[in-house]
């Protein structure tokens, strides 16, 4: 009879354990469920703390993730990081460093450890936010209700609670990173219309000169423009220009400088060059750049064909290059200025140069000097210049495509991540 009775007893306990586990199981996948829903990680690593301190009856407790290769604490409840870092467990480890490097669980029972502030930790447990790719950081939980100690039980119930809480991290991070580029995308949408808007769409031979500009794009949208504008039927002005940043912040900057330089020369056609440089110069410093950490560099080049001269400015951009067809030298045009737009009240210069039929300017930035190879050479100036000789006998647009053609060969099986985008413009007097 009593043997009978002791079997009903173990079914009983075996029925009951069954029905605990099985509601310990559908409590998990419930958290599991709530957690997974939530996308955004602070309010993840909240809920989770809440979640963790009643799954294993604990009293006070943290989370700490790796940021910039370091263990930081995100969620701290009754406890603080520098007490947590005092407690050193083996290999001169503390045990939250313990547990990540290891990727391994500590359970830690009858301590018996006073603090300073009061309290006593009889129990610990601290595990790896894990996947089976990265640890993510830890969950440490300090002392059990009832002055209990840590079971295999609780270890083996909060890790299954955290591999719903190492998704939802991964998530957290998916969506965060998706959201992240999704904002890139949009900002590089409005650079490109924005630079767009602002590149000649076409550009036509003024009479008495042949002109070709091109703007070869990059991966992101850098800062660079060009402009062709004409004064009357013998005068005209090219600009090519590079702002130092990319995306929106470049784009706006570039337009304003834009629009400054067509204001100014539509109000006053006569403006010296070396006036209109100072004019932007002084309104980019004062009203739009100001105390950004941006500036612009710049090349003008004003054509008078009716009296044969070029006027030219080099606001800190790469010297351009002149072909004069007489003496058959290529010439560096880098007289000029500093960089536009940091330096309120700076003088510049121009400088005047006879111009003669099948004379050319060549005007470049420097994503064309800096491609690079798959040796990580650089295209270099010299290789600019040698192909402004061999070539300026092409008619300015072929040139301008010739020149993209050489620099693809050149920089042929490199990475995309060391290219930039680079704007070319020649002008040839017939």
């Amino acid at each position: 009879m009593s043997t009978q009775v002791d079997i009903d007893d173990k079914l009983n306990e075996l029925e009951t354990s069954l029905a605990a586990t099985k509601a310990q199981l559908r409590d998990l996948a419930t958290m599991g469920a709530v957690i997974t829903s939530i996308h955004e990680i602070n309010a993840v690593l909240s809920v989770v703390m809440d979640m963790a301190i009643r799954l294993a009856d604990g009293e006070v407790g943290l989370i700490m993730l790796e940021e910039d290769q370091q263990l930081k604490v995100k969620v701290g409840w009754g406890v603080n990081e520098r007490f947590i870092r005092s407690l050193t467990y083996q290999d001169g480890m503390d045990i939250p460093s313990y547990c990540f490097k290891n990727r391994q669980t500590v359970i830690l029972n009858d301590l018996g450890i006073k603090h300073d502030s009061g309290l006593t930790i009889e129990s610990i447990i601290c595990l790896p936010i894990q996947t089976a790719d990265k640890c993510h950081g830890v969950l440490m939980i300090i002392n059990k209700a009832g002055e209990t100690n840590y079971s295999e039980e609780d270890k083996e119930c909060l890790e299954m609670f955290l591999n719903f809480v190492a998704v939802a991290i991964d998530n957290s991070i998916l969506i965060k990173d998706k959201l992240k580029q999704q904002k890139i995308d949009q900002e590089m949408a409005i650079a490109r219309q924005i630079q767009e808007t602002i590149l000649p769409q076409d550009i036509n031979s003024i009479f008495g000169a042949e002109i070709g500009a091109i703007y070869f794009p990059a991966r992101e949208v850098g800062g660079d423009f060009y402009d062709i504008l004409k004064l009357d039927d013998e005068r005209f002005m090219v600009i090519v220009g590079d702002v130092s940043n990319k995306g929106v912040p470049a784009a706006l900057v570039m337009s304003a400088a834009s629009g400054i330089i067509s204001s100014l020369l539509t109000t006053n056609p006569e403006m010296a060059v070396s006036e209109l440089v100072e004019h932007l110069n002084n309104l980019l410093a004062r009203e739009i750049i100001k105390d950004r950490e941006m500036f612009v560099t710049l090349f003008f080049g004003k054509f008078d064909l009716g009296n044969s001269r070029l006027t030219y400015c080099n606001a800190g951009h790469i010297p351009g290059l002149f072909w004069d067809a007489e003496t058959k030298e290529v010439l560096e045009l880098a007289e000029g200025g500093p960089i536009v737009g940091q330096f309120d009240g700076i003088a510049f210069k121009q400088v005047e140069r006879h111009l003669g039929s099948g004379d050319s300017l060549f005007l470049f930035t420097d994503g064309l000097t800096e491609a690079t190879d798959v040796g990580n050479n650089l295209f270099g100036r010299e290789r600019v210049e040698r192909i402004f000789a061999e070539e300026v006998g092409l008619p300015p647009k072929e040139f301008c495509l010739k020149v993209k053609e050489r620099v693809d060969c050149f920089t042929e099986g490199s990475s995309e991540e060391t290219r930039d985008d680079f704007t070319i413009l020649q002008v040839r007097v017939k």
